[in-house]
């Protein structure tokens, strides 16, 4: 039996990628022990679930390396491929599948259900939004884009997205829920607080029809538990389109539409603030 640890870098999104690692490698061979090392303790209560990893280590736990058959230590991601491909690459997967799943305690499903009954009764569709959508958002005109003169922290048009106004838009048709931490709620935060805020997010996510925001790892834990998406790509354009400020790219491979076949969008990043109520409302119906 041969051992493989796997040690993932990077945020949220990056550890629900990384786990695709782990599933294709055990359909080649069931026989395999595979651990994981990750940078972060929010999902950790959710990667238990998954059956084909073995052991998860935390942030700060240590581990004999040399215990292992083979160690991998995931790259930061290009954008040239899916995350999921470049990780399974890197640790030599041979039958590539660009999508990854995110299981949800049946103990948070089912509290949640609950919890949202009276509002699935009303008939209206739910939407989850991003809490920090408009950190992940730019608004910039295709001239502006091709001009390329980036204003600190509000990219190429030097403004940021009005969320307020594409949330009171919406809110007028469906049924909005606001998901994210909290600003004082880190990420690397150590116990059950950010675990538990993971968790349940996860759950409300997997009963609402739709997630809109930006690329974060938040838009990826909804497409993982199986919701559709919709993300503004003003963001992912703006950092590593064509004149991006960090990569040019000509179509960087970030975004649930490259991990799933179906069920995700990525709107197109000129777009008025005005022009992106009407395409998600085109997109969603009613």
């Amino acid at each position: 039996m041969s051992s493989i640890l796997i040690k993932v870098t990077g945020f949220l999104g990056d550890i629900l990628f990384s786990t695709s690692v782990a599933r294709q490698l055990k359909r080649e061979d069931k026989s395999l022990l595979i651990d994981y090392q990750i940078p972060l303790n929010a999902p950790y209560e959710i990667l238990q679930l998954d059956n084909n990893i073995n052991r998860i280590f935390l942030p700060n736990e240590e581990v004999d390396e040399s215990s292992y058959d083979k160690v991998f230590t995931l790259p930061p991601c290009t954008q040239e491929d899916p995350p999921t491909i470049q990780y399974q690459k890197h640790c030599g997967v041979k039958d590539l599948d660009s999508s990854y799943n995110v299981k949800v305690p049946h103990t948070a499903i089912e509290v949640v259900s609950a919890m949202m009954k009276p509002h699935k009764q009303q008939g209206k569709k739910i939407v989850a939004w991003q809490g920090n959508w408009e950190e992940k958002s730019f608004r910039y005109t295709e001239e502006e884009y091709k001009r390329g003169v980036d204003v600190p922290n509000l990219g190429y048009g030097g403004k940021r997205r009005d969320i307020n106004f594409l949330i009171s838009e919406l809110s007028r048709r469906y049924l909005l829920i606001k998901v994210g931490f909290d600003p004082g709620v880190s990420q690397n935060q150590i116990g059950l607080l950010t675990t538990g805020i993971f968790t349940y997010t996860a759950a409300i996510l997997s009963q609402c029809d739709y997630m809109v925001g930006g690329e974060s790892g938040l838009i990826n834990l909804a497409a993982g538990v199986g919701t559709k998406t919709i993300i503004t790509g003003d963001y992912v354009h703006q950092l590593y389109g064509w004149n991006g400020v960090i990569r040019k790219l000509k179509e960087p491979k970030l975004g649930p539409e490259f991990y799933f076949e179906n069920g995700h969008v990525s709107l197109n990043p000129y777009l008025t603030d005005e022009e992106v109520v009407e395409q998600i409302k085109n997109i969603i119906g009613n």
